[in-house]
């Protein structure tokens, strides 16, 4: 759904809208249905105040009824787990620094939740949108000496998540989980089954992991192992299957620039998600079941948008 319209975009639009359910009939015969419009400006900012002039829906070429449009907030909830093990001594001026960039990078209101992973995953600050609180808590954590537990941060991550939805029965938010991991020998309490579990979840859930994976040995044997070590194994599959990062940094002074890059990226994506429209839209008189021809349009200029049907990033992979 893009302005001016073309056809690429506009045969993806009915793709995507052909895909919806009906949701509701009302007592004329007349269908209604729901879908999602995050629209932007050419500056990138999220357009919050969409009118029903400003969409326009149509089947066989002829407009359906635009009822009403009300606001959908979807916002990012973000999970910090950094690797405060026997290797993150002489790199935390440098963790300290990068992760103070990246919550300066977000919004005000983007929930943040901080957690060291040795000796076992430890929420050092609860989840709250206190920026001093999350800056007191980046500056206080101190190195400890017992193995991290990278895996066990990813699995509990998702355990929290999945408690979640079976209790709300809905996804109201988007996770996502950066990490910061050294190549220190990990320990674990979860085995493969456990592993492969939670990415699966994460992956249904639109949760996207962030992993940065440090080696702070600058011999031969130290950088060999920053992708092969058992988190590294884990860490690259979980980034791509939930649309992620990964990155590999043998120098622990590209925390200060990267993470906060990952910051402008996390603020955008908060951005874009929490300021989306939820369109209630009436189909024709007699037009039943799968929608015909459908297509979606942005008629203010200057602004371009996507169509889906939960108002959810779309799963890696997907058109």
């Amino acid at each position: 759904m893009r302005q001016p319209r073309g056809a690429r975009a506009s045969r993806l639009t009915a793709m995507a809208v052909a895909a919806m359910c009906v949701w509701s009939t009302v007592a004329s015969g007349q269908e209604s249905f729901q879908f999602v419009v995050s629209a932007l400006e050419a500056d990138g900012q999220p357009v919050s105040n969409l009118t029903r002039e400003d969409v326009l829906f149509s089947e066989n070429g002829v407009a359906n009824e635009i009822v009403k449009l009300e606001p959908l907030r979807i916002p990012v909830r973000l999970t910090i787990a950094v690797d405060n093990g026997p290797l993150s001594r002489d790199a935390l001026s440098h963790y300290r620094s990068g992760l103070e960039g990246l919550v300066k990078a977000l919004p005000q209101d983007v929930e943040v939740t901080l957690i060291t992973t040795a000796p076992q995953p430890l929420r050092v600050v609860r989840p709250t949108t206190d920026r001093v609180q999350i800056l007191r808590g980046i500056n206080g954590f101190a190195p400890q000496d017992e193995a991290p537990r990278f895996t066990d941060s990813l699995v509990e991550f998702s355990k929290l998540y999945e408690d979640e939805f079976n209790k709300k029965k809905r996804f109201d938010s988007i996770p996502i989980l950066v990490t910061i991991s050294t190549t220190a020998t990990e320990a674990s309490s979860y085995e493969v089954p456990a592993v492969s579990k939670a990415l699966t979840f994460l992956r249904a859930r639109r949760a996207r992991v962030y992993t940065v994976m440090l080696s702070v040995r600058q011999d031969v044997e130290g950088l060999a192992q920053i992708n092969t070590n058992r988190q590294a194994l884990i860490a690259i599959p979980a980034t791509k299957a939930t649309g992620g990062k990964y990155e590999a940094l043998a120098i622990s002074n590209r925390l200060a620039t990267l993470l906060p890059e990952w910051g402008e990226e996390i603020a955008a994506l908060h951005r874009k998600y929490n300021n989306q429209t939820l369109v209630t839209a009436r189909r024709q008189q007699g037009l039943k079941g799968q929608l015909q021809n459908p297509r979606i349009e942005l008629a203010r200029p200057g602004i371009t948008g996507e169509v889906s049907v939960d108002g959810l990033p779309q799963l890696p992979g997907q058109p």
